[in-house]
């Protein structure tokens, strides 16, 4: 027992103090701060510099500017980042405001006018005149501005009451419940999506890494050095226990950053912006599946690694393992679809789909006890037979050295362990 803590000790640490893992601990929830808060704060806070607006109005009436100013500042009162002012012109001073207003335009005074001519009601047609169209986000916004506004200006020269036909045309709100009387919360199951993303991803880095540190330690022969000390199972579950640590004290750690995240999304500053909640027992299961899918895996890795000499051998060893790792969030597919269906529930109860399916079924809708517990022991059960299938090939591969075996070879390999 003190061999293999020496073992796991040393792979953790090794692991912990590179510099890879701080860079990646440190840079992710960076990354994923200015993602998610950046832009929410740009625009929501009114950091953004003022859009200056001038309509050049034909017509011989305010009121459809008086709307179009309205529904203008409207979406972004909160920001006022529009500042529209309406100028009256006629036919013959019109090319000489549009030189002056292009000169202003080019100097920086302001960002854009617009052309209403007297027709607007009749004909639908505006001219946008501004020095690039790069902000296609005030450009779609004027021009909403307007439609609603002309139509609006339509409908009262119709005699027909705008907002009486708005109330009547008001869209239905869908709300979802399921029997027990519980909404879905799209947040967090697009959340769930991620974290299932993240599992998988994280089980291909560090399964990556296994198989190449044991390569790397056959082709150096510091394997030697450690098999004289320890036995062969001892310094594969070392590995494997290691490592795995490594990868729960990364999400120990984004989740802390994740939790901060959330409490700033409450602040005003961010609007109306928040960030999705998960429950604590959520975030249990996340944990249990995660270590239980990462020795699933990393057991194949480490399988990979004994039997191959090269890291180009083992790019192509790795390649049906990594198939099985991409296919596992399919699976939330069917899941999703239909979480108590027939397929979803034999997906969710396969070792190697668990992880992924049967946490999003409890993402989704909690999942009967005997199932999760089913899947558990399921998955238990496939990483003790992975890791003395694994044990056997280790045992002999760690000191082969040369060409990859052949299948009768690797038949050998299982009648000497």
């Amino acid at each position: 027992m003190d061999k293999l803590w020496a073992i796991i000790k040393r792979e953790y640490l090794t692991q912990v103090k590179s510099t890879g893992f701080v860079v990646g601990t440190i840079l992710t929830p960076v990354l994923m701060a200015a993602l998610l808060l950046l832009p929410t704060l740009l625009l929501g806070s009114g950091w953004r510099a003022p859009y200056r607006l001038l309509v050049l109005d034909q017509t011989l009436d305010s009121a459809l500017y008086q709307r179009v100013e309205k529904y203008l500042t409207a979406a972004e009162g909160r920001t006022g980042r529009f500042q529209a002012r309406r100028e009256a012109v006629t036919e013959a001073q019109l090319a000489t405001r549009e030189r002056e207003l292009n000169a202003e335009i080019r100097a920086g005074k302001l960002n854009a006018y617009v052309v209403v001519p007297a027709t607007v009601l009749k004909q639908g047609k505006i001219a946008y005149h501004a020095k690039d169209f790069s902000d296609l986000a005030a450009e779609m916004h004027i021009e909403k501005a307007f439609n609603t506004a002309v139509l609006e200006q339509r409908m009262t020269r119709a005699g027909i009451n705008a907002a009486e036909v708005g109330q009547l045309n008001r869209q239905l709100e869908l709300a979802k419940f399921n029997e027990r009387g519980e909404t879905e919360d799209r947040k967090r199951i697009a959340l769930a999506f991620g974290l299932i993303g993240l599992l998988c991803l994280s089980v291909l880095i560090y399964g990556t890494h296994i198989m190449t540190a044991v390569i790397e330690e056959k082709q150096s022969r510091i394997i030697e050095v450690l098999l004289s000390s320890v036995g062969p199972f001892p310094l594969m579950l070392g590995k494997l226990i290691g490592v795995g640590l490594v990868g729960l004290t990364q999400y120990v750690i984004w989740a802390a950053c994740g939790a901060l995240l959330s409490s700033l999304a409450a602040a005003p500053a961010l609007g109306d912006f928040q960030f999705p909640r998960l429950s604590a027992s959520l975030l249990v299961f996340f944990v249990v599946y995660f270590l239980l899918g990462y020795f699933l895996y990393a057991t194949l890795y480490v399988m990979a690694g004994a039997i191959v000499s090269s890291e180009e051998d083992g790019q192509q060893m790795q390649m049906p393992m990594v198939a099985l790792i991409v296919c596992a969030p399919a699976t939330s597919l069917i899941v999703w679809r239909s979480p108590e269906s027939l397929a979803a529930i034999l997906v969710s109860l396969i070792p190697f789909f668990s992880p992924s399916a049967m946490f999003f079924r409890i993402a989704l809708q909690q999942p009967p006890w005997w199932q999760i517990a089913l899947s558990l022991v399921l998955l238990v059960g496939a990483i003790l037979g992975m890791v003395r299938l694994a044990a056997k090939f280790y045992r002999v591969g760690v000191l082969m050295y040369g060409k990859r075996p052949t299948l009768p070879e690797l038949a050998k390999w299982l009648r000497y362990g």
